[in-house]
């Protein structure tokens, strides 16, 4: 593109031709005094505009899109106001590896930390910002833009991805382009070090009792993954990330289950604890102790900081998931195979005989929901799962077949996740099915965003679980002794809500009528708020 003609261009167009350059091809945000320049010849880019009702939604919105497609999302926000606002989704970015790229305005270079009481002013921007992004970066100069984007996107293609947001001041946004419209090429992954691949393939072939614990991080390597599990024989397990890295009905595969008393027994007797792109992450153990591993741990990660965070490993490899399980795979050629004293799939399947997989005392009524809802959906539906209870028993009792296709807030963990994040997928799903499940308290936080559904006319079931208040939070205050204050809220009437909104609503009686629900919002021509209520006599 290096023949278009830019001499007439401001920095904001430029930046968008930069975008398509890169691929991109969405963008979320809600235009504001500051960001118009963003704008400027916009709708004769080819991108495609999603306007949620409130910054969050643009942020989640580009992290769902993220999530769908694999390419970074993008959104633009508007200085101080719409930067805190969508600071929150930027964070839940951040915790789980989501690739998102944030453009965000500045008052002008002049009046930068003058504190003059600026619409929208902020003493530092860049604070706020650099608590949840790779890099923030203040462009005060345009010409430095192309290097600016290609280091975010090397960010994305050849390290843990994560947020990153370049901040523009609004005169230099709206000044010439003065740089070459042209991307730059990919940062290439990191591969594994050959002395440390033979060192652990040493140590797999050698150990008796081998287990997997797998995480967002070996989502590149599922194929892989699946391959050295059977060769070593080991039970796995997977992280709310990791959902789907291999399928959860596969015998060897225990699931989401640290939290659970087998499963940990088998971690602290396990000869070798094989971990893979995952930080042991507090809401991936249900908030019991710490993982107990008494073996040798192996740790597998492309987050160097990651390597040597939780406990000390007795060998380590900085490479990315694929390209690490493939070069152990091919040294364990060299070895024989680990003996053990019984086959891992007899294993598993008596240690999933000795619990319920079941969170909190609610769970029997979700799992008669949730089977209905797993077998209605097609196998590759992409679920927006909002953090509440059902939710938290669906990391069991909802097994996933494929990976990255069952995205729970179990980061930053923020409520509100669901409905902004499923909108972001089914944009940058097209004609693949999404489905939203959340909690009423959950749900009330975003709702707002159900207008941007019915505006870009988004078919899917958003699937409302009704208990009348936080009930995971007042189970917890209720087991610490604490009255339950709070935790009780009043509910609108759901399936009003969402007609008064444009959308579609159902409230089914039966497991029959939900059926039925699931089915028409799947061919619905925009969303379906189905609320399931806990106190239904068909889930008694």
């Amino acid at each position: 593109m290096r023949d278009l003609d830019t001499s007439t261009m401001t920095c904001g167009e430029g930046l968008l031709h930069l975008l398509k350059a890169y691929g991109v091809d969405t963008a979320f945000g809600i235009p504001g005094y500051h960001t118009v320049e963003f704008y400027r010849n916009f709708d004769k880019m080819g991108i495609r505009q999603v306007t949620p009702r409130h910054e969050q939604g643009s942020a989640y919105g580009a992290y769902g899109h993220a999530a769908a497609t694999g390419k970074p999302g993008v959104c633009f926000l508007v200085t101080g106001a719409g930067v805190t606002n969508g600071t929150t989704a930027i964070g839940e970015a951040y915790s789980n590896s989501i690739p998102m790229l944030i453009f965000t305005t500045m008052n002008n270079v002049h009046e930068l930390g003058m504190n003059g009481g600026r619409m929208h002013e902020l003493r530092s921007q860049s604070d706020i910002l650099d608590q949840v992004t790779a890099f923030t970066h203040t462009l005060l100069d345009a010409r430095n833009l192309p290097e600016i984007l290609a280091r975010a996107f090397a960010v994305f293609s050849g390290q843990r991805p994560r947020p990153v947001c370049i901040q523009i001041p609004q005169d230099v946004l709206a000044g010439p382009v003065s740089f070459d419209i042209e991307a730059w090429p990919p940062a290439p992954k990191p591969g594994p070090d050959p002395n440390e691949v033979e060192k652990i393939a040493g140590m797999l072939s050698e150990s008796n009792s081998t287990m997997i614990v797998v995480g967002g991080g070996a989502i590149p390597a599922s194929k892989e993954v699946l391959e050295l599990a059977e060769r070593l024989d080991a039970p796995v397990i997977n992280s709310c990330a990791g959902k789907g890295v291999i399928p959860e009905d596969h015998p060897l595969c225990l699931g989401f289950s640290q939290a659970f008393d087998p499963v940990r027994d088998l971690l602290r007797e396990a000869g070798a604890v094989l971990a893979i792109g995952t930080e042991f992450a507090e809401p991936d153990r249900y908030f019991t102790e710490d993982y107990p591993i008494d073996g040798k741990l192996i740790r597998i990660d492309i987050d160097p900081g990651q390597i040597m965070h939780y406990s000390k490993p007795a060998a380590a490899l900085l490479s990315d998931s694929k390209l690490a399980v493939s070069a152990i795979l091919k040294a364990l050629e060299n070895h024989n195979s680990p003996q053990h004293d019984q086959p891992a799939a007899d294993l598993v399947a008596e240690t999933r005989g000795k619990f319920s997989g079941d969170l909190c005392k609610e769970s029997p009524k979700h799992k008669k929901a949730l089977e209905i809802i797993h077998d209605v959906l097609p196998e590759n539906t992409i679920i927006s799962a909002d953090a509440s209870q059902v939710c938290y028993t669906g990391l069991y009792h909802y097994p996933m077949s494929h990976p990255n296709l069952f995205h729970f807030p179990n980061g930053y963990a923020a409520m509100g996740f669901g409905v902004p994040v499923a909108i972001g997928m089914k944009v940058g799903a097209g004609d693949k099915p999404v489905a939203c499940i959340t909690g009423d308290g959950s749900f009330q936080m975003t709702c707002e965003e159900l207008a941007a559904a019915v505006e870009q006319k988004l078919s899917m079931p958003i699937i409302v679980w009704s208990n009348d208040g936080y009930q995971e939070i007042r189970e917890y205050m209720d087991s610490k002794g604490l009255p339950t204050i709070g935790c009780t809220i009043y509910n609108p009437e759901f399936k009003k809500i969402a007609e008064a909104f444009g959308a579609h609503g159902r409230r089914p009686q039966s497991a029959e009528e939900l059926r039925e629900a699931l089915e028409f919002a799947l061919q619905a021509d925009g969303p379906t708020i189905i609320e399931i209520d806990e106190k239904d006599a068909w889930l008694q």
